[in-house]
């Protein structure tokens, strides 16, 4: 079936990690025209990046000194269209309502302006749009879209978002029940997701097989000293009290972190400064996917100390197939439906089960355990969840088109 994809997506295209949209819509673009419609960068935003740009932010593309959409040759071969829209307004601290939707309004027309320019520069008018974790401007440029087909993929919990607690949830709920159809990452989301609009469906995070094979290694082949690792972000979510016991049960185990730390956080900060000081335990902050590979051949197991609250029920997070593609043993809290897995990896219901997990691992994981879990990574790239994405917009079409 012929139609294009316009994404309209949260996730900046620039950055130096993996984003479930950028994979997605990178995946989409091997089997049709995909308009991936770029981050709302604010007029403070392009105003910081003139002087310091260390996310390599489009400013002259923004501003409109170079043209706004940009054709990218992806690593699949695919050709994608890239759209850096003027820059907004920003309202995100702004409280009462009234204001913040006026000002919202106002943002989105030049929003579409820019957008109906772009569909018109593609000769696009055949199309399905993907809403990424972006109700706020789903809202905004409902109208603009009218009479295609709407989505929106939802894959965290809008409420427990910094920058989206005072308006994330009302906008969330009202989108979802504008929207034809919801796609959620997780179990969890789907749930939550369901009184706000019955037609859902879930395409779970994948991984970069490829990539993130790189880093196995049997473990016959590994150093003899252990190391436990954690790759991804420090913050609220993080269960201390297991990082802690990890480093003083296995004195002679290197406990390896590996992203960025959100110290700038009280609650972060009283809890990551204290493990600072033991001996066998390193933050190493973010790396790039290179670097990253290179941690990974050092690990021994991959854990996942996620608390168990509303939020992380939501995650399905990347980084259990990521572990899994590197060989890992793999032990993570029940914060999140895990059956899938089955045996390829350990789910503690408590620390001291955590800890019990992490020992066996250390001392009995084998070889053929890994190419087991290798098995398990691959069924669940990025490949296999853009074509499932896929067929997923396709029977949207059938089902839309022939209902008009």
């Amino acid at each position: 079936m012929e139609f294009d994809v316009v994404c309209v997506a949260f996730p900046s295209w620039e950055g130096d990690y993996v984003k479930s949209t950028i994979q997605l819509m990178s995946e989409l673009a091997a089997h049709r025209r995909v308009l991936y419609v770029d981050y709302q960068y604010t007029v403070k935003d392009v105003v910081q990046a003139i002087f310091k740009n260390p996310f390599h932010i489009p400013v002259a593309r923004i501003l409109g000194f170079k043209k706004r959409l940009r054709n990218i040759t992806l690593e699949n071969g695919a050709t994608i269209y890239v759209l850096s829209t003027p820059p907004v307004i920003p309202i995100n601290f702004i409280k009462k309502v009234p204001l913040f939707d006026k000002l919202l309004r106002f943002n989105s027309f030049w929003q579409a302006r820019a957008i109906q320019k772009a569909l018109k520069d593609l000769n696009s008018s055949n199309y399905v749009v993907v809403n990424a974790f972006n109700p706020s401007y789903g809202i905004g440029l409902y109208n603009s879209f009218k009479p295609h087909i709407q989505t929106y993929y939802c894959y965290d919990e809008i409420g427990a978002s910094y920058w989206a607690k005072d308006h994330g949830p009302r906008l969330e709920a009202q989108y979802m029940k504008m929207v034809d159809h919801v796609i959620v990452s997780s179990e969890g989301l789907q749930n939550s997701k369901k009184p706000f609009n019955k037609h859902i469906d879930t395409v779970k995070n994948g991984v970069d097989f490829e990539l993130f094979h790189k880093a196995f290694v049997p473990l016959s082949q590994k150093s003899i000293k252990k190391k436990i690792g954690y790759i991804g972000t420090v913050d609220q979510r993080i269960d201390y009290n297991i990082l802690k016991r990890l480093a003083l049960e296995f004195p002679d185990t290197e406990i390896i972190i590996v992203g960025r730390v959100l110290d700038d956080m009280s609650e972060v900060k009283e809890q990551t400064d204290p493990l600072r000081s033991i001996s066998n335990f390193r933050f190493e902050g973010a790396k790039s996917p290179a670097a990253l590979m290179e941690y990974l051949k050092e690990f021994h197991i991959g854990i996942i100390p996620f608390i168990k609250n509303e939020q992380t029920a939501a995650i399905y997070p990347m980084k259990i197939n990521e572990y899994l593609a590197a060989g890992l043993g793999v032990v993570a809290t029940d914060f999140a439906p895990l059956a899938e897995f089955g045996e390829a990896i350990h789910v503690a219901t408590n620390t001291d089960h955590f800890i019990e997990a992490v020992r066996n691992l250390l001392e009995k994981d084998s070889d053929d355990s890994q190419l087991a879990r290798v098995a398990m990574a691959k069924q669940n790239s990025w490949h296999q969840r853009g074509l499932q994405l896929n067929q997923l917009l396709e029977q949207l079409y059938q089902k839309y088109t022939n209902q008009a």
